[in-house]
């Protein structure tokens, strides 16, 4: 089984060569490790050049992570493409383990690999004992994996952990990834109208956080992220797989409810009040519309007697 390695890079100068070496590290070596500089204006291309011809890059003007991801697997020649974002790191063994897991899985569409969260710029070190740890799959079937990813994202938050096969992204056409901030989000609620998935108990990559990750835009996101289900209600109300249909709805419903919480947060009354509204129409369950109505009723209280809205920044 043959391995591309698939890396976006926007100004990445200061931790994409600790993600190299993770990936030069691999006790599996990759058949191709393929990057693309989407318009870096910092020192990201020089240090890239420092890797060739180890890495193939590519460069374009910044046109955000959906284009280069889309140009990544446009290029991989692999039969598993391994994601990788350009300030995470991976195990020793990650390809290994993944290349594994899915030829003993050959009906999954997607292998993910649990990981741990680390600190700052600095280099992430791996515990001995981790190596010698024994893999505890999980087989998800679509139903379960919709579910899970929309309720508890922090076990499928990035493409760092993320292996496919690549007749998948074949089966997902030219443009696999779609809604810059969300692609990954509009990408994996894909999955589940293809097949099962394969998740690894296993900590094989470590996700960075930074000051960056920290101040995101929570609104910003999760606008994205209804835009995602709002594109793909289409392909789940066409599918053959009917059983997904409910949980798709209370997903999207639970997102819109998300989404007017946070526009009430930011004054944006209106806003609010119609996405809850969609949220209620859109909702197969009594709760899930009963929670809809009463933010809707909340929204017209006096402030004093208003709910604490969230922040649209995490904090």
């Amino acid at each position: 089984m043959r391995i591309s390695v698939a890396i976006p890079a926007y100004n990445a100068a200061e931790t994409i060569g600790t993600t190299l070496d993770s990936v030069l590290a691999q006790t599996v070596s990759p058949d191709e490790i393929l990057v693309v500089n989407d318009g870096s204006t910092d020192g990201t291309a020089s240090l890239l050049r420092s890797y060739q011809p180890r890495i193939s890059v590519f460069t374009q003007n910044n046109s955000g992570p959906s284009h280069s991801r889309n140009i990544l697997c446009k290029h991989a020649q692999g039969d598993l493409v391994a994601f990788l974002d350009a300030d995470d790191v991976w195990h020793p063994r990650y390809l290994e383990y993944q290349r594994q897991f899915l030829e003993e899985n050959p009906r999954a569409v997607a292998c993910f690999s649990d990981h741990t969260n680390f600190q700052g710029y600095g280099k992430y070190e791996w515990k001995e004992e981790n190596s010698k740890k024994k893999a505890v799959l999980e087989y998800l079937n679509p139903g379960d994996f919709l579910s899970r990813y929309n309720t508890c994202t922090g076990q499928f938050a990035s493409m760092s952990y993320c292996c496919v096969p690549k007749w998948v992204l074949r089966e997902l056409g030219e443009k696999p990834f779609q809604f810059n901030g969300a692609e990954d989000a509009y990408f994996f609620n894909q999955l589940p109208l293809l097949g099962p998935v394969v998740f690894a108990k296993f900590s094989l990559a470590a996700y960075r956080i930074t000051d960056r990750s920290l101040s995101s835009n929570r609104l910003k996101c999760i606008c994205a992220r209804v835009q995602v289900f709002d594109s793909l209600k289409v392909e789940y109300d066409k599918s053959a797989a009917q059983h997904l249909r409910p949980i798709f709805q209370r997903a999207f419903a639970s997102h819109r409810r998300l989404y007017g919480k946070l526009l009430m947060g930011a004054g944006r009354i209106e806003e609010a009040r119609t996405q809850l509204r969609y949220s209620v129409g859109e909702s197969n369950e009594t709760t899930s519309k009963a929670k809809s109505l009463a933010y809707i009723a909340a929204s017209y209280l006096p402030s004093s007697f208003q709910p604490r809205w969230p922040s649209s920044y995490r904090q």
